[in-house]
C-alpha cells in the first residue's frame, strides 16, 4: 500500500486561515504544500515507517501511514510553511503596509502572535509525536 502526498496537503487544507488558497488551483496549492513536504518528514523524525521511501513521480510514500501518522506529518508541514511564509518574512509586512497604518497597526504585534501561534503547534505536535512513540 501507499499514501499519497495529496492526503498529506488535503489534512493540511483545513488548517489554513489564508485568504489565497481558495483562489488557487488544487494543482498550484499542491505544488506550493510540496515544498515544505521534506522539511516535514525531518522534524517527524520519531516515524516507525520510513518516510524517505517515496515516489517522486507517483507523488506517494510508499508506505501505508495510519491517521496518526498523517495529522503528525501535516502538523509539521503546517508548521514549516508558516515558519517560512510568515515568521521569517516580518519585511514583506512592512512593505504591505502604507505609513499610516504601519503606525496604527503593530507589524512587531502581529509577529509575536504568529510566532505564539507556531509555538502552539509545535507543542501539540510535540505531545502528539511523544504519545505515537510511546504507542508504537
Amino acid at each position: 500500500m501507499a499514501t499519497l502526498y495529496k492526503t498529506i496537503y488535503d489534512n493540511v487544507l483545513p488548517k489554513f486561515k489564508d485568504f489565497d488558497i481558495p483562489l488557487m488551483a488544487d494543482d498550484e496549492v499542491y505544488e506550493m504544500l510540496h515544498e515544505h513536504l521534506r522539511p516535514a518528514v525531518v522534524g517527524f523524525y520519531a516515524c516507525k515507517k520510513s518516510l524517505s521511501d517515496r515516489d517522486e513521480v507517483l507523488m506517494q510514500f510508499n508506505t501505508d501511514l495510519d491517521d496518526n501518522e498523517i495529522e503528525i506529518l501535516s502538523n509539521f508541514l503546517l508548521l514549516d510553511f508558516i515558519d517560512s511564509n510568515y515568521i521569517r518574512v516580518p519585511t514583506v509586512l512592512k512593505a504591505n503596509l502604507v505609513s499610516k497604518e504601519f503606525h496604527a497597526f503593530s507589524p512587531a504585534m502581529l509577529l509575536d502572535k504568529l510566532i505564539l501561534m507556531s509555538d502552539t503547534y509545535l507543542k501539540r505536535n510535540e505531545t502528539l509525536l511523544s504519545r505515537y512513540a510511546w504507542k508504537k
